[in-house]
């Protein structure tokens, strides 16, 4: 649990920082205001793996409907309905749509402070994911193999300083945006980000969460921007991630975007996931460890719509496992 002191510290920080920047005057006149958030994620999929099933057909894995409204000059609240896929949930859920709220906070922001309250958007692989790029796709590399989830009950702050340096804490219930029950227990999360320059960026990020035994993750992130290219790379540890002390995860993840042409664009995501050796058995976890490659060709035919022509794999590192390969046609709409 959060120690009292702490507590108290914060809340003092909080409120020297709200009194301090709504008693200054506003010079220009603010309208309140809002707009819809709409996106779409579809695809058309077919299976190439050696002795596999076959699986081809149409699939809509997911749906984003909410609202974000500006409210005051310091505040905004942002709702979010997640429809998604089933297969989310695990391999026991039943075959139906899940709606759950993905979103539901109220965001103070001043001065490069910012403060958000409710169900918020974790910061564990929010700049990893803003680099790849392309979500509709695939998740990113610490969402898709299940290092934290992408939102939770919580409160966020953040500020940004001189130099290119912004600093986040995250007090957090840790259960994800699929599990709201209340408990005494808190994931704590910390980040530091420094823009070196116009092109790079550099994040390093480590959480702790003492529920039962303590579960704890370190990454460090770097990426590149240009006119023309975009590209990430990262490196992560998971530690007690089976449940069992010592049993652990980690990998790197590498992505690139190459803009050839105003709505063209190639490209290319590799992952390494390692989960380790126990005993004779092998590996704690037989499912994850691996090596995928994500590759493709975007096509965007307006700035709110994209569709890929994407080649996936994934090649196993237990040797009795199968490796898969996919062909898919995805389908991005976003307002």
């Amino acid at each position: 649990m959060i120690r009292p002191s702490r507590f108290a510290i914060l809340l003092f920080w909080l409120s020297v920082s709200l009194t301090a920047v709504a008693t200054q005057p506003d010079t220009i006149p603010f309208r309140p205001s809002g707009k819809p958030i709409i996106t779409i994620y579809s695809n058309f999929h077919t299976e190439f793996t050696p002795g596999g099933t076959g699986r081809t057909g149409f699939a809509l894995t997911r749906v984003y409907l909410g609202y974000r409204y500006d409210l005051h000059p310091h505040f905004t609240t942002v709702v979010k309905l997640d429809i998604g896929s089933p297969d989310d949930l695990g391999i026991t859920s039943k075959l139906r749509r899940y709606a759950y709220f993905k979103n539901a906070y109220v965001e103070y922001h001043a001065q490069g402070f910012q403060w958000q309250f409710g169900l918020v958007g974790t910061q564990m692989f929010k700049l990893s994911e803003k680099y790849w790029g392309h979500r509709y796709i695939a998740k990113a590399f610490m969402d898709a193999q299940r290092f934290g989830p992408s939102a939770d009950l919580g409160m966020i702050l953040s500020y940004r300083f001189a130099g290119g340096f912004k600093v986040d804490f995250s007090m957090l219930n840790g259960e994800g945006y699929t599990r709201l029950q209340v408990d005494s227990t808190f994931k704590y999360a910390a980040g530091i980000t420094w823009q070196a320059s116009e092109r790079w960026v550099i994040r390093g990020y480590a959480d702790l969460y003492p529920h039962t035994f303590t579960r704890s993750v370190v990454s460090l992130f770097a990426g590149y921007r240009s006119d023309h290219l975009t590209a990430g790379w990262e490196v992560d540890r998971y530690f007690n991630a089976g449940h069992t002390r010592g049993e652990d995860k980690w990998g790197v993840s590498a992505s690139l975007s190459w803009q050839m042409t105003e709505k063209f664009q190639y490209f290319l995501r590799i992952d390494h996931l390692n989960t380790g050796i126990r005993g004779e058995t092998g590996t704690w976890d037989e499912r994850s460890p691996g090596t995928g490659l994500i590759t493709g060709l975007q096509f965007s035919p307006v700035d709110k719509i994209a569709l890929a022509l994407t080649w996936r794999t994934w090649t196993p590192t237990v040797i009795q496992r199968r490796s898969s390969h996919w062909l898919f046609l995805n389908l991005l709409v976003k307002i």
